[in-house]
């Protein structure tokens, strides 16, 4: 369907062939952040996670048409500028954005975060003059605030004198990131200026425990023009774009031998699949509610269904029943109610059988009886382990006794679809049904109630 609503956003900026920065790094922002983002990229790099190689300017004809074509059809809500490099790049861009009246965000990127100069030293002074009047919103770092303000930056006492320098070159407002100083400090904060400090707001996170990343200024840019083509306001923008950016630090990777960089989808991602586990979960629970004559099937100890994310690495990845499920007179009682690390057993266990076939996401725990083992025997792959065998270490070990028996089933048989043990003292035995999907395993209940009911 097509909307005249979606927001769009124009990036000019570098590419970055390893992808943590420049055009790479704002599409994915702009991207997790429900905006359409369209490129023109003024700088093809040869870089990776430890220095920038290579620097290849886009021929000016080329880039003009290049961004005149672009604005000419999909017209962008919000514009973010970020490495120009040359004085050729610099007058194109003046002269087609000098008259657009969208609101311009200008990251001013004179080094690359492994430390190359992204600036031309010849077309520095016609950056200043032409590029930093068309900001909305301007975004140095520590750095790149000293080299355009020329004020030597000690403490934050100095920035708002830095902020003002800075203003007097046109920008209506700027912030100035504060993750460059001194790395002893416990603390980082960003600062957010406007005009003879008629504004002035300061954020501060605690500082993760890593140095220098790649990408994050471009990220953090990139979402403050998100967040002004959403309708906010330049402050509120700031605030937005910090939160977003601490996120996608929390989740920088280390995916070169060089420096980590900032990931600002993983997050995405991982809300996306527990969302999708704890819906699909929650559907097979109320269906399971409506199975005639589950409730023979529940042992003593009650049971959990549980479906995990597609690759967990803890009970809290593992959704299951709060209060499990119990039989009343014959019917099942269920609080009905999904939430991440409600079971430890059973999402252990599946944790487990999760080493010896990665496809499994799903288990449910049932009662123990000769009838039930047979029937199980005879229409799915089984295993089972002896708790009277387990060792002390892992009995004394709280937690641990289920973790063994799994992995002493799967062991047997990595096949195996059904794992099974007969108690041992104070030990109830038990059934456990593994499966990909929570839908299969309720595809195995039918599957045993048919018989076990007839028989």
């Amino acid at each position: 369907m097509h909307s005249s609503k979606e927001k769009k956003a124009l990036t000019i900026a570098g590419s970055d062939s390893s992808a943590g920065a420049g055009i790479q790094a704002d599409l994915k922002t702009f991207s997790a952040l429900g905006i359409y983002a369209t490129t023109a990229i003024t700088t093809l790099t040869a870089q990776n996670t430890k220095t920038v190689s290579d620097i290849f300017v886009v021929p000016e004809g080329f880039f003009k048409n290049q961004l005149e074509t672009t604005i000419e059809d999909i017209k962008p809500d919000v514009i973010k500028v970020g490495v120009l490099y040359d004085n050729s790049i610099i007058k194109i861009v003046k002269d087609v954005l000098l008259d657009f009246e969208k609101p311009k965000i200008i990251d001013p990127v004179l080094y690359s975060g492994t430390g190359v100069k992204l600036l031309d030293e010849k077309s520095y002074d016609s950056f200043k003059k032409n590029i930093i009047p068309l900001a909305d919103i301007l975004t140095p770092n520590l750095k790149e605030a000293e080299s355009l303000s020329e004020i030597h930056i000690q403490s934050d006492s100095d920035l708002p004198k830095v902020a003002d320098s800075i203003l007097d070159l046109g920008a209506k407002s700027v912030i100035i990131k504060g993750g460059h100083f001194k790395r002893k400090n416990k603390y980082i904060s960003d600062y957010y200026y406007t005009k003879n400090g008629s504004e002035s707001f300061k954020i501060t996170n605690k500082r993760l425990p890593f140095d220098e990343t790649h990408g994050t200024g471009c990220n953090f840019s990139a979402a403050i023009a998100s967040y002004i083509a959403m309708g906010y306001s330049p402050k509120d923008a700031f605030i937005l774009a910090n939160s977003y950016v601490y996120l996608a630090l929390k989740n920088a990777s280390k995916v070169g031998n060089g420096v980590l960089v900032a990931n600002p989808l993983r997050q995405i991602y991982y809300n996306s699949q527990k969302y999708e586990t704890i819906i699909e979960l929650q559907k097979c629970v109320s269906y399971l509610e409506r199975i005639d004559k589950f409730s023979l099937l529940i042992p003593e100890t009650k049971t959990n269904f549980v479906y995990s994310i597609p690759n967990p690495t803890d009970p809290l990845e593992v959704a299951g029943v709060v209060g499990r499920v119990t039989n009343y007179r014959n019917r099942i009682r269920s609080p009905n109610t999904i939430d991440f690390g409600a079971s430890i057993h059973v999402a252990n266990a599946l944790l487990v059988a999760k080493r010896f076939n990665p496809y499994l996401r799903s288990a449910i725990n049932i009662r123990y009886s000769d009838n039930l083992i047979k029937i199980c025997s005879d229409n799915f792959i089984c295993s089972n382990y002896n708790r009277r065998s387990e060792p002390k270490s892992s009995k004394n070990r709280e937690g641990s006794s289920i973790k063994w028996g799994i992995k002493s089933a799967f062991i047997n048989n990595p096949n195996a679809e059904v794992v099974y043990h007969d108690g041992d003292y104070g030990k109830e035995p038990m059934i456990l049904l593994f499966a990909k999907t929570p839908r299969r395993i309720l595809t195995m209940i039918l599957t045993i109630l048919k018989r076990y009911t007839t028989s």
